[in-house]
């Protein structure tokens, strides 16, 4: 088979080609470019994705396409079928790469021989598990591992050809074989053992609970004839009660009797008496006319209240200078301030006649200028001394009204006071006299009228205590009867209680045992306890023999176990020699294979470490140990430097693919960075034996180095295929 072209959309891979040639084809490229993108792309288009893989690290996650589009791709290959071209592509979300095709290239025929599952194994001729293990090569899976389909593989190549088999296989199903008759303490034969043992407890179980059930048969019956005994006894304790009973209801029916006849006595007595209802209402009227007493004495109290308090504000108005005036009328009273001062009118002229006289007098003296000028200022003077004492009497007259007025004001808001309480108390005396009035006319008023009623029944009553009296005999004959009454109810109810439920009248009169019933009744629940827990265990014991079975059946099944225990142990004994057998005919095989495979790896490897190390050997695992030509005993991978290793992996990988694959399907082989922990002296000598190997099988190196490809372009130009992405 030769990859022509691919075409993914893949993890980081968006519509991106890929073609290739046949021989050796080196893919350089930075890390995180999709080399080992393109590798899976590669095992997914042939196999198929394993979508039942639910972890973090699955491919349907892993790969899932960054640009968020459907994962899909395109092989093109020429086969032993012929050109085909296989397309997977995602038709439904939760099926990524679900939708497969095949058809040969350049037409729409389907290659019938190709399905989704199978395309690999038919092209490649190996399953996904070999092909994983051979031509699949990744520097982080250099190292092997074994799986059943390798071994079978191998097993096919060393034996028949036949591809069904292996001793991992046949080991694991005869050891569940082996196992499943006996595995410590599971699988048929301790389990047959286990329930023989059961069967023997079970007879055992059957014998002794037989027996008990038999003791405890006859301990019930002697104890039924004690239950008997003890029910009988009770049974005439329950005839004497039943006579007691009668006599109680003969009582009763007296005491009914008698609270009838008593009943009827007080019936007389209280036959002119009002009903309760009406009594509670007199008493009632009688607790108000109380409460209209009360009202009247305090009524009366106000009335002399209000006649003290008026007797008393008309002795302080009638002591008062305003008395009989209202205080308008003395606010408006006249002032005794005396006349009003005015000037007299004899003034002028004896002003006139004192300045004449003054001037005449000047005549006779011969100064009538002096005296002139003298009598003109007497007379000035007497004008300005009688205007002086004019104002200064009507200034005394002024102040002196006003003294007046502002006395009669201060009188009149003294006297305003007492007259306006003079007339407030009369007021409240004329209030009061009306309600004491009303009060008392209807004080008496009730009280004629309770005294009317009463005296339907006691007919001297003339007062209220002597109505509250009567009412108080009539409440207490009125609840004589009325308990009478309630007494001959209870008398007549019990009577009828006892007579309904008394038991009819026993047929012959028993005589009371000596044991008390209390005593026949702790006897007769202790009896039947110990009957209950007899039947119990008796029940239990009879149920327990039945869940058994029947001894005879158990014998017969226990001597068929056995029969069966002897034939699986000669079962289990051939198993375990087939086992021994099919161990040694495994290392038979293993002796043959691992020879080859190492020879073959240690021709390889020998060219890969230019003639250091010249054997190579593997284990049942797969795990290769090298041996130097010097050197006596050989190395384990992990005792290696890290590049000396992988090429042991490398050589032991490529020894493999000649081995286990076909060789007419040429399958290519695939390396991811396999080479890159190697010198630059391995790495030529690791591309000297991939260029002679490709002369066979496509090969597809991806490489994140330079070296690869430019040793080839030194060594071998235009022998390889060289793609840089």
């Amino acid at each position: 088979m030769q990859i022509k072209r691919l075409a993914a959309t893949f993890g980081r891979l968006e519509q991106e080609q890929l073609s290739l040639e046949p021989g050796l084809n080196i893919i350089e490229a930075p890390n995180e470019a999709g080399k080992s993108t393109w590798t899976a792309f590669l095992r997914v288009m042939l196999y198929g994705l394993r979508t039942r893989d639910r972890s973090s690290g699955a491919d349907k996650r892993r790969y899932l396409p960054w640009s968020g589009s459907a994962m899909e791709g395109t092989l093109e290959a020429s086969t032993d079928l012929g050109d085909v071209t296989i397309l997977r592509r995602t038709d439904r979300a939760n099926a990524p790469m679900g939708a497969f095709s095949a058809v040969y290239t350049g037409t729409a025929d389907p290659v019938k021989e190709l399905t989704a599952s199978s395309c690999g194994e038919v092209l490649l001729g190996v399953s996904q598990d070999v092909f994983e293990r051979s031509a699949y090569i990744r520097q982080t899976g250099l190292a092997i591992d074994q799986s059943r389909a390798l071994e079978q593989r191998i097993t096919s190549l060393i034996t028949t050809g036949e591809e069904d088999s292996s001793f991992t296989a046949a080991a694991g199903q005869l050891r569940s074989q082996l196992n499943s008759r006996r595995h410590n303490r599971t699988g048929l034969l301790p389990q047959l053992e286990e329930e023989q043992r059961a069967i023997r407890a079970s007879l055992e179980q059957l014998e002794s609970l037989t027996a008990a059930a038999g003791e405890r048969q006859r301990a019930l019956e002697a104890l039924q004839l004690q239950l008997e005994e003890t029910e009988t006894l009770l049974a005439r304790h329950d005839a004497a009660d039943q006579a007691d009973e009668l006599r109680k209801v003969e009582s009763a029916r007296a005491d009914a009797a008698a609270a009838r006849d008593r009943t009827k006595t007080l019936e007389a007595s209280a036959r002119y008496l009002p009903t309760r209802p009406e009594l509670e209402a007199l008493q009632g009227r009688i607790e108000a006319l109380s409460s209209i007493n009360n009202a009247v004495d305090d009524a009366r109290a106000r009335l002399d209240l209000t006649s003290h308090t008026l007797r008393q504000a008309e002795k302080a108005v009638s002591a008062h200078p305003f008395a009989g005036l209202t205080p308008g009328e003395a606010a408006s009273a006249p002032l005794d301030a005396g006349p009003r001062p005015a000037m007299s009118r004899r003034v002028l002229p004896i002003a006139i006649l004192a300045g004449v006289l003054l001037a005449a007098s000047g005549y006779f003296t011969r100064q009538w200028m002096i005296s002139a000028g003298g009598g003109l200022g007497l007379f000035g003077v007497i004008l300005i001394l009688s205007q002086w004492r004019f104002r200064k009497q009507k200034k005394e007259w002024e102040a002196n009204r006003a003294q007046l007025e502002r006395q009669r004001e201060e009188a009149v808001a003294e006297y305003a006071p007492l007259f306006e309480a003079e007339a407030e108390a009369r007021a409240r005396q004329q209030a009061a006299q009306a309600a004491w009035e009303a009060v008392s006319a209807s004080a008496a008023a009730n009280l004629d009228s309770i005294l009317t009623q009463l005296r339907s029944f006691r007919p001297l009553v003339r007062n209220l205590p002597e109505a509250c009296e009567a009412l108080g005999d009539a409440f207490l004959l009125r609840g004589k009867l009325e308990q009478a009454q309630r007494r001959e109810d209870e008398a007549r109810t019990r009577w009828e209680t006892l007579r309904d439920a008394a038991p009819p009248l026993p047929r012959v009169l028993a005589q009371r045992p000596d044991v008390s019933r209390e005593q026949l009744r702790l006897r007769l629940s202790d009896l039947r306890d110990r009957d209950a827990a007899l039947r119990r265990e008796l029940h239990t014991a009879q149920g327990r023999v039945q869940a058994l079975g029947d001894p005879g059946e158990l014998r017969l099944r226990l001597q068929a176990l056995e029969e069966r225990g002897a034939a699986l142990q000669k079962e289990y004994d051939a198993i375990a020699l087939a086992m021994e057998v099919l161990a040694l005919s495994s290392s038979t095989l293993q002796a043959r294979f691992s020879p080859a495979l190492g020879e073959h790896a240690a021709s390889i490897f020998t060219n890969l470490t230019g003639g250091r190390y010249n054997r190579v050997m593997l284990d049942r695992s797969m795990s290769p140990s090298a041996q130097q030509a010097d050197q006596i005993s050989p190395h384990g991978a992990d005792q290696l430097s890290q590049g000396t290793a992988d090429q042991l992996y490398l050589a032991v990988r490529l020894a493999l693919c000649d081995l286990v694959l076909p060789e007419e399907k040429a399958v290519p082989i695939l390396l991811d960075d396999a080479l890159v922990n190697f010198d630059d002296e391995r790495m030529a000598s690791a591309l000297d034996f991939l260029l002679e190997l490709s002369a066979r099988r496509q090969i597809l190196l991806f490489t994140c180095q330079k070296r690869e490809g430019d040793y080839l372009n030194w060594a071998y130009p235009e022998k390889f295929h060289h793609i840089r992405l």
